[in-house]
């Protein structure tokens, strides 16, 4: 059994021609014609005054005319016109490009793309009807060498040469795996393939496609948001994309690829792939965020900029502004940590979507001997940690008890948002006492109603 996966090759279609009576060639070039194109002709196999033109499936009378030579291309389709025919002693069974595979008249036949020839010629199969041998066309129900409960719909057929047969392609579903098409132990049939004919027996056995789970998982990593793995049935064989790049959210960080548990392989995100014959697992791979990092300034100040990506180090630069009578105390980042100039900053990452700001801090006075290590502040009523209380604080809280995966607050930020009544945790009435400082019902957080 194939363990490892394999790259599909670039996917191929073709619209495919209706059935008609009277087809009109393929048009281009003269050298193209020599490279690309094909005559498909019919012979009959007799004199055209032994048989007698028949009512077709499109209740027409057959015209031998439909019946005249035409071109397609090579990698294309061309269509096997409609029709039926009478010839005493003989029923008229349909037509045949190599005397193996068999066509029905309004069938359609995908001409070779590598066909060297210039002409490919359908020969019609006649059914002797005074010819008693017999064909047998069994089917052998089995699945990995033992034999499986046979359907009561899977017969064998007794056959006689000179007819056309389609074997019966429907699928056989057990302990998790599906029959998809038939094999005789030199070829593989899949449905809508039809065989001609001869004395030459055949037995036909499923070819069984297992159903294997794919799993997408995310990784021994931090900073997900939301599930970390996800699992779906697959069948075997089967051409599938890997999932895009929004399967997961990290922040700070972009999925990249998908390395495959059976053969170690990174996969781009979105690439098609051929399931294996057994569970696979791909994991995340991630690449970290290119950040521009927004110092705001305040109090008349110029916003600073520095660029760095997840995880690497920066440097906190200097406001280069002063306000009369106040001291810049750093930079707060939204987990309430103050980084004074010339401090590390390093960078965590942002939700999908999101920047990263530092706000300025500024207090009256002196500060006390400059250090170069963070510290961590508290302000009541700053849910979102953005340096002030405002009325987007108590939509964060609202927000945030709403949806709490999506909006949920930082650990800074929940110690923040109680200040009503603290201790008894995050609850509306803290979003209702920031609407009251907002709306100057009340001086000052934290509001004690009990």
């Amino acid at each position: 059994m194939k363990k490892i996966l394999t790259k599909t090759a670039a996917a191929f279609s073709a619209a495919m021609i209706s059935a008609c009576c009277c087809f009109a060639g393929f048009t281009g070039a003269a050298a193209e014609t020599e490279n690309k194109e094909v005559t498909i002709a019919f012979d009959f196999g007799v004199d055209l005054s032994e048989i007698e033109p028949w009512y077709g499936t499109n209740g027409e009378l057959t015209d031998f005319a439909s019946y005249e030579s035409f071109t397609a291309e090579k990698g294309g389709v061309a269509g096997i016109p409609v029709g039926a025919f009478r010839r005493d002693g003989y029923l008229f069974s349909g037509w045949t490009p190599d005397d193996f595979y068999g066509y029905y008249c309004g069938d359609t036949y995908n001409v070779p793309a590598d066909y060297e020839g210039d002409t490919i010629t359908f020969k019609a199969v006649w059914q002797d009807l005074e010819d008693e041998r017999e064909t047998l066309y069994t089917y052998n129900a089995v699945m990995d060498g033992e034999p499986i409960e046979r359907p009561t719909w899977l017969k064998d057929a007794v056959l006689t040469p000179g007819m056309i047969y389609e074997p019966i392609y429907a699928s056989i579903k057990i302990d998790g795996a599906t029959s998809y098409g038939l094999t005789d132990g030199e070829r593989e049939y899949h449905i809508g393939t039809k065989l001609v004919v001869t004395e030459e027996n055949r037995e036909f056995t499923p070819i069984w496609k297992r159903e294997i789970k794919l799993t997408y998982f995310a990784g021994d990593v931090d900073r997900i948001n939301g599930n970390t793995s996800f699992t779906f049935t697959k069948m075997q064989d089967g051409r599938d994309e890997l999932a895009a790049s929004d399967r997961f959210s990290r922040n700070g960080f972009n999925l990249v690829g998908w390395v495959s548990s059976l053969d170690g392989k990174t996969y781009k995100t979105g690439e098609t792939v051929t399931m294996p014959g057994q569970d696979v697992t791909f994991t995340a791979v991630w690449e970290p965020k290119n950040y521009v990092v927004v110092f705001k300034t305040g109090n008349g100040g110029t916003s600073k900029k520095v660029s760095g990506i997840t995880d690497t180090a920066i440097i906190c630069p200097d406001p280069e502004h002063t306000v009369s009578g106040m001291s810049f105390a750093g930079w707060k980042d939204s987990e309430g940590v103050i980084y004074p100039v010339g401090s590390e900053y390093t960078i965590k990452g942002a939700l999908p979507g999101s920047g990263i700001l530092l706000q300025g801090v500024w207090v009256e006075g002196e500060l006390p001997p400059a250090t170069s290590e963070p510290v961590k502040v508290s302000l009541l009523g700053d849910a979102n940690c953005d340096g002030q209380v405002t009325i987007a604080d108590s939509t964060a809280i609202l927000q945030a008890l709403g949806n709490p995966d999506k909006y949920g607050l930082s650990e800074q930020g929940l110690v923040n948002a109680d200040c009503c009544d603290p201790g008894d945790g995050v609850l509306p009435s803290d979003a209702l006492s920031i609407q009251k400082i907002d709306a100057n019902v009340i001086k000052v957080l934290p509001e004690i109603t009990k």
